[in-house]
């Protein structure tokens, strides 16, 4: 009964489905980093960053740094040519600083101070994730640094104008492997979370949550604003065919 409950109510929540966001999670792992994800139309791209001999390097650990994979080559640098040929559309570049918070954060600073195209890009949104430094300096970073809260506990002391987004780790919440219906009382946890998130005016997103069809449409449903995935195109793809089938 409880299986047949959930499931009215997650179809009744795809009628007015919106269309979501997809952020391509460790988007530096794909066989095209930045392209892959843009061209699926995913709105928000994850780059795990290392200050590295004065540079700074696109990896998922340090072991993995090559000196090829700059920040600059795989992603400022496409992405200034693709405004200067024809504009870019709305994206969000959340920077997983995976060094030192302050000066990683400022070496990232003086790098994007010579990419004024991205900077003054109404379309791009830059938020700091990872290591970040202290929640009282945030103010004092350029207006164009807005930064990923991972404790709602601290949003009372918070500048709300400096943030961006709030993400938190999906097994704290949940221990579902998006492949059966999701328990109502884990349903009530999530959107518990969510509906916190949405009162204080800020979009919210669950890393390492399960990545499956049915995991993307649950999460749909329950109204999480950015969908965590490995698989941007599958996902972004998935997403727009259940818009069109609850219209």
């Amino acid at each position: 009964m409880k299986k047949y409950l959930i499931s009215i109510f997650l179809i009744l929540t795809f009628i007015t489905i919106k269309a979501q966001k997809v952020h391509s999670h460790n988007d530096y792992l794909q066989k095209k980093p930045f392209f892959e994800a843009y061209q699926s139309r995913a709105e928000s791209i994850e780059i795990d960053i290392f200050l590295k001999d004065h540079g700074l390097f696109v990896a998922h650990t340090l072991t993995e740094i090559l000196a090829e994979n700059t920040l600059e080559n795989r992603y400022f640098n496409p992405i200034k040519k693709l405004i200067r040929k024809r504009g870019i559309r709305p994206l969000q570049l959340l920077i997983d600083i995976k060094t030192e918070a302050e000066p990683t954060l400022q070496a990232l600073i003086a790098v994007l101070e010579t990419y004024p195209e991205i900077i003054q890009s109404k379309n791009i949104s830059i938020v700091i994730s990872g290591k970040r430094p202290a929640l009282e300096s945030y103010s004092s970073y350029p207006n164009y640094i807005r930064f990923d809260q991972q404790s709602l506990a601290e949003m009372s002391h918070a500048d709300l104008s400096k943030i961006a987004l709030c993400s938190f780790s999906f097994s704290k919440v949940s221990d579902w492997k998006g492949t059966s219906i999701l328990s109502e009382e884990e349903q009530k946890r999530i959107s518990d979370m969510i509906a916190e998130v949405h009162r204080l005016g800020k979009p919210i997103r669950f890393w390492g949550s399960p990545d499956t069809p049915l995991a993307w449409k649950t999460f749909a449903g329950l109204g999480i604003d950015f969908i965590n995935t490995d698989k941007p195109r599958a996902c972004k793809k998935y997403l727009q065919g259940l818009k069109t089938r609850t219209k």
